[in-house]
């Protein structure tokens, strides 16, 4: 029993000499500062006063700086020359600074957009040829989940200097439709069928009011703009219902929805009607 009690008090003393006792310490206290500091941004989220983006951002550099000193404490404990250390990492550093300036000009546009507050998590942009739901905002990239369920990085340069547009920041959203009917048709009458549709329509907002106009003379049909009001959410399923209750009202009404014509000649009776000319 002695033995062991001395072997113990000797492996103790070891540990605490060489600083090992130091360094799971320094550990275990990072990690309970590590919860400490989730739980007060859960609280922050909750009260709603900032951005999820911003606190998200904000909770990854408290929680990088933390490890920092985490790990500089630990290394100190267990007698890691810090000195030696960082100077390796700032020659490596000037080394990495130079092949880097794609990553530093993404960090410097990823503090302006995050700043400006453009763009919030769940929001539905466009940029430079991709769209899709912004999973996530970070200092050097933007995560958009697209409708097929795969995620594209889009850099923050690229949303900096390109338009973006942010399909669902507002509450209510307009789904456009260009129709084209025959040239017989009555205009008014046709206007009237689509309002009636439209009103008939329970997701369709009364304010803002559906619009009809006239856009153009086509090459075989009169066309006309329609817009119809609904919310973010409504969106997909008006665009399908609108399109397809207006089908059935111009069926009912007699209203012609015109495919172009267009007329092949043969040779022979391109010929032949030359020759009759």
């Amino acid at each position: 029993m002695e033995e062991t009690i001395k072997m113990l008090d000797e492996g103790w003393n070891y540990l605490q000499h060489r600083g090992w006792i130091s360094f799971v310490l320094s550990v275990v206290l990072g990690v309970v500062l590590t919860l400490v500091v989730s739980r007060v941004f859960r609280m922050v989220h909750k009260k709603g006063h900032y951005p999820e983006q911003v606190l998200s951002l904000l909770r990854k550099v408290a929680m990088g700086l933390l490890w920092a000193l985490v790990t500089i404490q630990a290394l100190h404990a267990v007698g890691v020359d810090l000195l030696g250390v960082l100077g390796a990492a700032g020659v490596v550093g000037v080394a990495v600074g130079f092949a880097s300036q794609t990553a530093l000009s993404n960090l410097i546009s990823g503090v302006f957009l995050i700043s400006e507050r453009s763009i919030k998590l769940g929001d539905y942009i466009r940029v430079n040829g991709q769209e899709g739901k912004v999973e996530e905002v970070n200092l050097l990239s933007v995560s958009l989940r697209q409708l097929d369920n795969s995620l594209v990085r889009v850099p923050c340069e690229l949303m900096i200097k390109n338009p973006v547009v942010n399909v669902t920041h507002e509450h209510k959203r307009r789904c456009d439709y260009v129709l084209g009917v025959d040239y017989s048709s009555n205009l008014e009458q046709v206007r009237q069928v689509i309002l009636q549709v439209a009103v008939a329509d329970e997701l369709i907002l009364k304010e803002p009011a559906p619009v009809v106009t006239f856009a153009d003379f086509g090459d075989c049909s009169l066309d006309l703009k329609v817009g119809v009001w609904c919310r973010n959410e409504d969106y997909v399923e008006v665009r399908y219902r609108f399109a397809h209750a207006l089908l059935a009202a111009f069926a009912r009404e007699g209203i012609n929805i015109p495919f172009p014509v267009r007329q092949v000649l043969l040779q022979e009776q391109k010929e032949a009607s030359e020759a009759k000319s």
